[in-house]
């Protein structure tokens, strides 16, 4: 860990140099001027917790990412990876490895849209035109949100209709690989009532063959807002059709990276999501509530191993609260509470092919029922220093039923509970510090449940979190350091070592830890830069399975370095040119939890280039991904039955192309 001091030491020293450099930058008036949610509540920006990242639309635009996985990765400082081929990358918060969906938590407009099984979390149902901005907030938010945040937070704010705006927008782009993108958005709004409507549709046969997709998303917002309160309902539907390219061992990425030996697997997924959002004011007392509903159903079909399933889901989510602002012996202060509502229900079935689906020789079915109580509390304890504290109670009940080879028939309930104390001070103008302690849970999926080294249901996993940071603002200029620490406890994982040809099992203690830098600085008035750094280990403590021991072992799949460099120039004639780099670290291959496979996942650097420009009420733009045209892979295994060779992994495409042109109209 001192290693680990001495950074965040080097990177406030770094800050202290530059502050000189732009003292007479001005405030910007962005800064308190974006209202964010991690009360629950709106909030201004300078209000919210130190430490949030907010990702704009302006930011969105101005990227040349064309997935929600892809800009969180380039923007948000954080991981992701593919390791089946689909769009909907894994995304991983403060290195949890093949665990990292499971661990980060996210949310559209506050609802969950993780779902309670393995597969990654569907952020290609959400149109990039349609979001008006993203928070993410490191670190465990299980006091608000309950479970799978350990590693943080993330919330998708989707566009609501502008009162008094009457336009739309459009955008079509071609790409390498048949890739042809069409975008659309349109506002219809008076000053009270309004509607905003969303939709896009993909289509690209990808980089390697087998791996041609086709999606078709569609959001809107129907809303009315009165002095007092509001009232909105949000919905949104996806369809994604998908083929399957497997993994490639060595020789093949060698020889013919982009070809398949699954020509024939594939994938479907259909999804909605329906939201009624209420708010009302009382003089110093808000009350806020939300009522959400998602059902999918998805399938796959692997011809080569004759197994196809089809999985069906329901969730629905009730969440009423309530927010009191006020003075409390002299000490102003915001105290917020409420209650979140739960249920979920599951039904898988398998077959050898989608014609016998009606006659499956396995099923499972699955049910999650919760309930949760939470509590904040902000209080201004002097006039530098904030103190945040949280509480959150919860009870959930799992039901598991399973027919075929794994045939069983389990349920238990559970109370995990989750708080936090964290306290921000200004030191100086400009400069802030800020500490946190806290705990979190996650419960297993239930993929997880239904195949464990015990033959039971797993435990809750539970962590205790330690941040520690500085940040320091000026104008424009934002430079944040920070250093974290998390220990698990029956941290749920897949471990090839606890019985033959591995299981799902709680784990003996684990811990993550690292540092953060992030900044921002406005150069010239035409000339901004922007990056992070981050440094994450992650460590197995103790433990000995399989007659393996762990202890002081890497976990696999946390890349040791997260680098990214982001310039954007403003240029004449209306035009914008944005140049960004993005590192990845060593790690370690998947599966290899011994750490015994002698070689680590190569290091890749991307760099990615992206002009526009503004003609009369045409903006045309040109993107170019992987400049370099390097050849890489986000994910890898070792010793996998799959390969012919010691690893196999997905590789990515290299040298990519695509131009668009955009046009609103009034």
């Amino acid at each position: 860990m001192s290693g680990l001091v001495s950074f965040a030491a080097r990177a406030a020293a770094f800050s202290i140099v530059v502050q000189p450099l732009l003292a007479s930058a001005q405030p910007a008036p962005e800064d308190d001027a974006v209202i964010v949610t991690a009360a629950r509540f709106p909030e201004r920006r300078l209000s919210a917790p130190v430490g949030m990242t907010v990702i704009t639309a302006e930011d969105i635009a101005a990227e040349s990412a064309r997935s929600l996985p892809e800009l969180l990765a380039r923007l948000g400082g954080l991981h992701v990876r593919d390791n089946s081929g689909n769009p909907d990358l894994q995304v991983d918060l403060r290195g949890f490895g093949v665990t990292g969906d499971q661990n980060t938590l996210v949310l559209v407009d506050g609802i969950r849209l993780n779902e309670n099984d393995l597969s990654t979390t569907r952020l290609s149902a959400i149109p990039l035109q349609s979001i008006e901005r993203i928070e993410i907030l490191r670190g465990s938010g299980a006091v608000l949100y309950g479970g799978g945040a350990s590693g943080g937070t993330i919330n998708v704010i989707t566009k609501g209709p502008q009162p008094g705006r009457r336009d739309a927008a459009g955008l079509f782009g071609i790409g390498s690989y048949a890739t042809g993108d069409a975008r659309f958005s349109a506002n219809l709004a008076g000053e009270r009532f309004g509607a905003f409507v969303s939709g896009s549709h993909l289509e690209s046969d990808n980089y390697r063959l087998n791996n041609r997709v086709r999606q078709d998303n569609v959001a809107g917002d129907v809303r009315y807002a009165g002095e007092e309160g509001s009232v909105a309902l949000k919905l949104g539907s996806d369809v994604q059709r998908l083929q399957l390219p497997g993994v490639r061992d060595e020789n093949q990425i060698a020889s013919d990276p982009r070809g398949t030996a699954t020509p024939g697997d594939w994938s479907t997924r259909e999804g909605n999501r329906l939201t009624l959002l209420a708010r009302r004011g009382f003089g110093n007392v808000d009350l806020a509530g939300d009522l959400g509903y998602r059902d999918q159903l998805a399938t796959a079909y692997f011809r080569s191993f004759a197994s196809y399933n089809e999985a069906r889901l329901h969730g629905l989510t009730l969440s009423p609260r309530l927010r009191w602002s006020g003075v409390a012996s002299g000490i102003a202060s915001t105290l917020v509470a409420g209650i979140d509502l739960n249920t979920w229900d599951f039904d898988r079935r398998f077959s050898a092919d989608p014609a016998s689906i009606g006659t499956p020789f396995a099923t499972t079915k699955a049910s999650q029922k919760s309930s949760a109580l939470y509590l904040q509390l902000n209080a201004q304890v002097l006039r530098a220093a904030k103190l945040a504290l949280g509480w959150r109670t919860q009870r959930v009940a799992d039901e598991l039923v399973q027919t075929g080879f794994f045939a069983s028939s389990q349920r238990h309930s559970r109370s995990p509970r989750a708080g936090e104390i964290g306290l921000q001070v200004v030191l100086a103008p400009r400069w802030t510090a800020f500490g946190r302690l806290g705990t979190s849970f996650r419960v297993a999926t239930v993929d997880e449940n239904g195949f464990t080294a015990s033959g039971g249901l797993l435990e809750p996993q539970t962590a205790r979190h330690r941040d520690f940071g500085l940040e320091y603002r000026n104008g424009g200029l934002q430079v944040r350091a920070s250093l974290y620490d998390i220990n698990l406890d029956n941290e749920i994982y897949f471990s090839p070592l606890v019985v033959p040809f591995g299981a799902n099992t709680n784990l003996s203690p684990t811990r993550r830890s690292g540092a953060e830098v992030f900044a921002r600085a406005p150069v010239t008035r035409d000339f901004d830069l922007s990056g992070s750094i981050v440094l994450q280990s992650a460590k197995f403590k103790y433990g000995t399975y399989g007659g393996v021991d762990v202890a002081g072992k890497d976990v696999p799949l946390v890349p040791r370095a997260l680098v990214s460099l982001r310039a954007a120039w403003s240029l004449p004639g209306r035009s914008q040119l944005v140049a960004a780099l993005r590192y990845v670290g060593r790690q370690r291959y998947d599966n290899d939890q011994a750490n015994a496979f002698a070689r680590l996942m190569p290091a890749y650097l991307l760099a990615d280039l992206k002009l526009s420009r503004t003609l009369g009420e045409w903006t045309l733009s040109a993107t170019v991904n992987n400049i370099l045209d390097k050849r890489y892979y986000s994910y890898g295994i070792v010793n996998s039955f799959a390969c012919a060779t010691p690893v196999c992994a997905y590789p990515q495409a290299g040298r990519t192309i695509f131009a668009s042109v955009e046009r609103p109209f009034r």
